[in-house]
């Protein structure tokens, strides 16, 4: 495969022998995990846009469609090494005044950054901002299940991943990004900066001419 090419593929992921994520219905059951709230299918990959660990995306570009292979990706090449200066510090009262409850273990978000709570008391709160696989050596079994050449599923493909929501129109050589999402009761906008970054993915791998917003 070559760099700028989408594909689809399917993978299972493991970690210590335990699989943290997949995309095949028939290896889910056969693990004996609850798939019923989720629909398993291919992902769609734009190889040289960061879409997936390195290690993954550099063993997929020797490879063809319909091939598949078993991979040990050390972690450097996955989600990095643990980093103890991603590990921060913050007064539990700074919390208190948003109305944001902290419990250990779960997850939270602060200045919009994910990370997890991992101690509370003498009221300060640590949260561990590390990526959750850090510091893990991972397995994959991996097949390209078809490459992607159409340019509606292209551009769709790209919103998909940097967006997560939203739905795409097309007319002629246009494509209009339809964005109407509200969360808590308050609709949100699309920055210009990201407006700019997914206008230029779109236009630079799709024979598109023109990308709009619809908010």
């Amino acid at each position: 495969m070559e760099t700028g090419e989408m594909i689809e593929i399917d993978y299972v992921g493991k970690t210590d022998g335990e699989i943290f994520d997949l995309t095949v219905q028939e290896k889910a059951e056969e693990a004996g995990l609850d798939t019923s709230n989720i629909e398993l299918e291919p992902m769609k990959v734009l190889l040289g846009e960061n879409y997936i660990i390195p290690g993954l995306e550099d063993a997929l570009m020797d490879m063809e469609v319909g091939e598949e292979k078993e991979l040990e990706i050390e972690a450097e090449e996955a989600y990095g090494k643990r980093d103890s200066d991603n590990i921060e510090t913050f007064p539990e009262s700074a919390f208190e005044e948003q109305n944001v409850r902290v419990r250990q273990g779960e997850d939270i978000m602060v200045g919009g950054r994910r990370g997890k709570v991992v101690s509370k008391g003498s009221g300060r709160v640590r949260v561990d901002f590390n990526h959750p696989l850090a510091g893990k050596d991972l397995e994959y079994w991996v097949k390209i299940v078809s490459k992607v050449e159409d340019d509606e599923e292209i551009a769709q493909g790209i919103v998909d991943h940097r967006l997560g929501h939203g739905s795409l129109e097309f007319e002629g050589d246009t494509v209009t990004v339809v964005h109407k999402h509200e969360h808590d009761g308050h609709s949100h906008s699309l920055s210009d900066e990201f407006k700019d970054r997914l206008s230029e993915e779109i236009l630079e791998h799709t024979e598109f001419e023109e990308v709009e917003f619809d908010e």
